[in-house]
């Protein structure tokens, strides 16, 4: 039997589309492990008042013990290049296979989930490790329903997508059937 998936909130989309959804809980839903890299934090709360970023503040602040930002090598230059009024652009997905690569090469067995909406994570995941496994927001809600843990994937993105969220990419379902079965085995097993 393969370790538990670690979940890492690769970019920002997915914690704009649920907060925007009033649903960051169903991260917790899933009983893994959450890690959000610094990079993604910053790029997703610095601007105070834009849709959704003080609720990922309260959120996280909410649940300390649930949800680790986790420092970067990549967050510390994007301190540097905010400071020096520079293009941030890419960073927080930049931070997250760093966070990923660390994290699996801390544990030989670990394995880690990438929840991402932006295709750019898709292009870079070439560089990750094979124990690193992608998945987008609504496959993940879609498994959690599965497993009985949310009511409803599609009212969840009905939700963001009042609140102005595009999320039509997030309506179908991806192509790695492997890696939903595995998280839908994972989701059973912790539900029971």
């Amino acid at each position: 039997m393969k370790a538990p998936f670690a979940l890492v909130v690769t970019d920002t989309s997915p914690l704009l589309t649920l907060a925007l959804a009033d649903s960051l809980d169903a991260l917790l839903r899933a009983r893994l492990p959450v890690s959000i890299p610094d990079a993604v934090y910053v790029e997703a709360t610095r601007v105070h008042g834009a849709p959704g970023a003080g609720r990922i503040v309260e959120w996280i602040n909410a649940h300390l013990d649930l949800v680790r930002i986790v420092p970067t090598d990549i967050g510390i230059d994007q301190q540097r290049r905010i400071e020096e009024g520079r293009s941030i652009r890419g960073l927080g997905e930049q931070a997250a296979i760093e966070a990923v690569e660390r994290h699996l090469r801390g544990d030989p067995v670990a394995e880690a989930l990438l929840l991402f909406e932006d295709s750019d994570l898709r292009k870079r995941s070439a560089i990750v490790d094979d124990r690193a496994s992608l998945i987008g927001t609504g496959d993940f809600l879609r498994e959690l329903q599965a497993a009985g843990l949310i009511q409803s994937a599609d009212y969840v993105l009905d939700q963001a997508a009042a609140r102005g969220r595009n999320v039509e990419k997030q309506r179908r379902a991806g192509d790695d059937a492997a890696t939903r079965d595995r998280l839908r085995e994972q989701l059973l097993r912790r539900r029971d």
